[in-house]
């Protein structure tokens, strides 16, 4: 599936970078019919032109291969014949060019948007066989009017180099050209001149200080918020409360948020930044919850009036007004489509019968359509003068950029080269003027946003009590807010007195009777209401740590699934895994070693134990962070994932003390009976220091800031419940993301830098370590464990830090540190669990390991015991490749060989050992008593070694053992005499 995605996108990326140049011919069979043409009158390929249009003609419908079966948008179809009339009206600004035009039906999906667009400019489908349209000669595009439409197919088209002048999109974020609209352009008034307007309505009619907020939780909608966020600071407007809502809300969500807004009800303002479907159903909603407070309130919102239709309540509105020096060709137009018959439009045939047929109600195929009109049947769409404005700027931008690029004036080959032309006509474009006024702002933040003399609005105000809309003033960038009727102005107050929303200190007033008198302070209002509260005085910069909730504010019990956050559902199947991993882990070992020699020496086996533990713990966290955070929860992971991680990595520093502090071989010669292991009592010191530390911290965090779930305004603008280990600033106050001086997760990886230190230093020793081979080289696996903990910890952080500015920061930030603490856990347990458990199925219970001499000089011939595994004084000697052709010890040049004492072959009686000079000091055969000459003499034999039956000593052989004291080979093959 890989290789086939990456040949699909180079494919793509080969044809994007052929696609503007002239299609080959391919015959009838490749027309698609499903677009409107105007084709120019004249084929010669410098003295023609074709403008593309986008348009939604049909609804979007759940099936996205219906779209000709959807019902017909009919303001989306009278802007479709707008950009065909005006392509003909405004042609003869350009003589002798002919233009013509194309339009594609976007069925209202962005997705169908970017097929029709890159199925057109790869020449995979052809809509004209008379002077066809190409890539070549498309030069610009026209719409879409839709934000979502409009901000894929401005990605597209940027790569493309062609030039798109949308008549309706006016998201704020189409206004951030950097790298990915630079060739966007818009006609119509931005959201951000719709938010200046609403915020001085407020502000300065209305004298309202106090508003709540409502918007969608999309892009777009954050993006509302934050402009309107930024104009209501600059306009002395307070923000007392705002949430986020689903495109979709549910009846549960739309309660939730309801309830918020009718428990400020004194606020009365409401703004509701959302579209116009959105906006209806949200609040038909509301009212349904609380018809009484619901009337009380006052909505403001850039749809139309007829959202609240029915709703008994007043609201303020923004509404496009037509730009007054395109009144005379609207009304033209308008005229032209009154009279215009299905039979007279070619160039839209198809999809202007099926409207005008259903308008005048003529339901057969043989409809007369000589007496019948559409006049009067039809509602006019607000943005016909925008498309006209884009249609006669591009022809002019056209015109422009030809005349700089061509002396002739006509398109020549340098104009339309696919190199040179996209940002020539870009150019052309923007800095067009009609009568020396400009179609498009030409610097600044606003750049290719509509022009001051395009930007008008009027406001109307929709009155419950007479049911009607009526216009009470207009806006204009330039000349700002105009009345036209007197505005009522109702009271609007905070909820609370004084306004801790707004960060508000008390009033107070003073008096005083002469310069010498005591000065005497009156408080107007009761701050502490009635003693709930104490009143503090903090300086304005001060920046504390932590929050206590308002009582009794909880309202959701819930795991965060609830709130849309789906990665707990990956935490918790790994969290899951996790556990039963460890089990199976602890049950196997506990299988293999209880009831054995090393299963009885407990010394050598706690501080595995206590790491399986401490994994098993870190697992059991990460369910604390699958709900929705409560003051359990926090407190559970504020102290829980400290606590894990310094149980995992003091365990690992303690492993390692451990290995650097036992016996060398050298000495093991001499002392058969242990390794000088560091003592118990001394391990158990050690750990207990190492994680006293970090719990010491915990505590003292918990103590100083205790866990709470606070409910604060999330960087996207809803409300979320997160835990109240955030700093915050005095003056911005404690309820808002986007004032954290830090965040949870920030503060909550500075209470982790100790444990950082203690990964550091046990990479460190880890490195220090690594050439020990005691205990099966484990000091190799620990440092795999430590080492390849540190990028995964940077991975986490990172992510998680440089993403605090994000909407959903809450979330990045908790997932970071539980798929943190999972990741190390995990690590620790595969690294130091995996090769115990292969060492234990290849070794049995005696501690033998044939893969831990493989540095040794005769690797792969004879291994040893490890010490680790203190095996008893009579450890033998194990043969590993079947032969016994290199043995390490040799005799001293006598033609003595190995040999049990009680063997019949011929030499010395008592064999003499040497150590081989070139094997080094620190790689020594342990022999047993037998080869050493401690055997009983009297119970000699002249079998091989390993059918030798016993030897003088306190010790009692096992029944595996009973046939000798040489085991048997792992090939049992018997080795014969020595």
């Amino acid at each position: 599936m890989r290789p086939l995605c990456v040949v699909s996108f180079l494919a793509i990326i080969y044809q994007c970078a052929h696609a503007q140049s002239t299609c080959p011919a391919t015959g009838a069979d490749c027309t698609y019919n499903k677009v409107a043409v105007k084709p120019a009158t004249n084929n010669e390929p410098n003295r023609h032109y074709y403008i593309g249009g986008l348009f939604g003609i049909h609804e979007r419908t759940n099936d996205a291969y219906a779209c000709d079966n959807a019902p017909i948008r009919e303001e989306e179809l009278i802007n479709l014949e707008a950009f065909l009339w005006a392509i003909e009206r405004y042609k003869s600004i350009h003589s002798n060019i002919s233009i013509g035009g194309v339009a594609f039906d976007t069925c209202s999906r962005y997705q169908k948007t970017i097929e029709d667009i890159l199925s057109f400019e790869t020449c995979k489908i052809r809509v004209s066989d008379v002077n066809p349209p190409t890539p070549r000669n498309l030069l610009a595009y026209i719409g879409p009017g839709d934000n979502y439409d409009a901000m894929s197919s401005a990605r597209l088209l940027k790569d493309m180099n062609k030039t798109q002048v949308s008549y309706g999109a006016s998201t704020n974020l189409l206004s951030n050209k950097g790298e990915t609209y630079d060739f966007f352009l818009r006609t119509v008034p931005s959201d951000a001149i719709n938010i200046k307007a609403l915020s001085t309505l407020i502000s300065s009619t209305l004298n309202a200080k106090y508003v709540q907020v409502l918007h969608t939780k999309d892009d777009i909608g954050m993006a509302e918020y934050m402009k309107f966020k930024e104009e209501a600071a600059s306009s002395g407007i307070c923000i007392v409360y705002h949430s986020g809502f689903s495109a979709d809300p549910s009846a549960s969500e739309i309660m939730t948020i309801a309830d918020a807004v009718f428990a400020k009800v004194k606020t009365r303002h409401v703004v509701v930044l959302a579209p116009e479907s959105q906006a209806k159903k949200f609040l038909s909603e509301m009212k349904n919850r609380n018809p009484q407070k619901f009337t009380q309130l006052i909505f403001f919102g850039s749809w139309n009036p007829r959202a609240i239709e029915g709703l008994e309540v007043n609201a303020y509105t923004t509404s496009l007004q037509s730009p007054s020096n395109y009144d005379t060709d609207v009304n033209s137009f308008y005229l032209h489509l009154d009279n215009l018959k299905p039979g007279e439009n070619s160039k839209n045939r198809k999809w202007y019968e099926e409207y005008f047929r259903s308008k005048v109600g003529c339901n057969s195929l043989n409809c007369d359509y000589t007496n019948k009109t559409i006049l009067g049947k039809y509602q006019k769409s607000p943005h016909v003068p925008y498309i006209l404005a884009a249609v006669k700027a591009v022809i002019q931008g056209v015109k422009n950029g030809a005349t700089k690029a061509c002396t002739s004036g006509d398109l020549c080959s340098n104009y339309l080269n696919v190199n040179n032309r996209g940002q020539q006509i870009y150019t052309g474009i923007i800095n067009t003027t009609d009568l020396s006024v400009p179609y498009f702002q030409t610097s600044g933040s606003m750049k290719g946003d509509a022009s001051n003399s395009l930007s008008n609005l009027k406001i109307l105000l929709y009155d419950a009590s007479k049911s009607e809309s009526i216009e009470v003033a207009t806006y204009n960038p330039s000349s700002g807010l105009q009345l036209e009727k007197t505005i009522t102005a109702y009271s609007s107050s905070c909820p609370s007195s004084p306004c801790l929303e707004c960060n508000e200190l008390p009033v107070t007033t003073t008096s005083t009777a002469s310069p010498t008198s005591r000065v005497t302070v009156s408080t107007t209002t009761d701050p502490t209401e009635g003693g709930k509260y104490a009143l503090l005085r903090f300086p304005y910069n001060e920046e504390m740590t932590g929050i206590f909730p308002p009582s009794g504010s909880r309202d959701l019990y819930d795991t965060r699934f609830k709130t849309g956050q789906r990665w707990i559902i990956a935490l918790g199947v790994l969290a899951g895994l996790g556990v039963l991993a460890v089990l199976i882990f602890e049950v196997y070992i506990l299988y293999k070693l209880l009831g054995t020699r090393i299963g009885r020496q407990w010394r050598t086996m706690w501080l595995g134990q206590l790491l399986l533990l401490g994994i098993f713990l870190s697992y059991l966290t990460l369910f604390a962070f699958i709900v929705i955070p409560t003051d359990v929860t926090c407190g559970i992971t504020r102290f829980g994932v400290g606590f894990c991680y310094s149980i995992l990595f003091a365990v690992l520093l303690v492993k390692l003390m451990v290995l650097l502090t036992s016996k060398s071989s050298d000495s093991i010669l001499a002392d058969m009976e242990s390794p000088n292991y560091l003592k118990g009592i001394y391990q158990f010191l050690m750990f207990m220091f190492a994680v006293g530390v970090q719990v010491v911290i915990n505590v003292q965090w918990l103590i100083q800031v205790p866990p709470y779930a606070v409910k604060v305004t999330a960087n996207y603008g809803g409300e979320e419940w997160i835990c109240n280990h955030f700093t915050w600033q005095a003056s911005m106050g404690w309820n808002d993301m986007q004032n954290f001086v830090r965040t949870p997760f920030e503060n909550h990886l500075l209470s982790l830098l100790y444990i950082m230190f203690l990964i550091l230093m046990t990479t460190i020793v880890a490195m220090k370590a690594h050439g020990i081979i005691t205990n099966h080289r484990e000091s190799v696996f620990i440092g795999i464990a430590a080492g390849f903990s540190i990028p995964v910890w940077i991975a986490w952080g990172l992510v998680g830090g440089l993403n605090r500015d994000n909407a959903y920061a809450h979330e990045y930030g908790d997932a970071c540190i539980a798929f943190g603490l999972f990741a190390t856990a995990t690590l620790c347990l595969f690294a130091l669990f995996l090769p115990k458990v292969r060492q234990l199925v290849n070794m049995g219970v005696e501690g033998i390991y044939l893969e831990d001499d493989r540095d040794t000089y005769y690797a792969g011939s004879v291994v040893m015991a490890p010490p680790s595994y203190k095996s008893r004084p009579s450890s033998m000697i194990y043969v590993n490749s079947g032969e016994y052709s290199n043995p390490v010890v040799i005799g001293n040049g006598d033609p003595n060989h190995l040999k049990h004492p009680g063997s019949m072959y011929s030499g010395h009686s008592a064999p003499v050992y040497t150590k081989r000079n070139d094997l080094g000091g620190s790689r020594v055969l342990r022999v047993t008593g037998d080869l050493t000459g401690k055997h009983p003499t009297e119970r000699r034999r002249p079998v091989s070694e390993i059918g030798y039956s016993g030897y003088a000593g306190s010790y009692r052989k096992t029944r595996s053992e009973s046939g000798g004291t040489l085991r048997k080979s792992r090939s049992e093959r018997e080795l014969g005499a020595l």
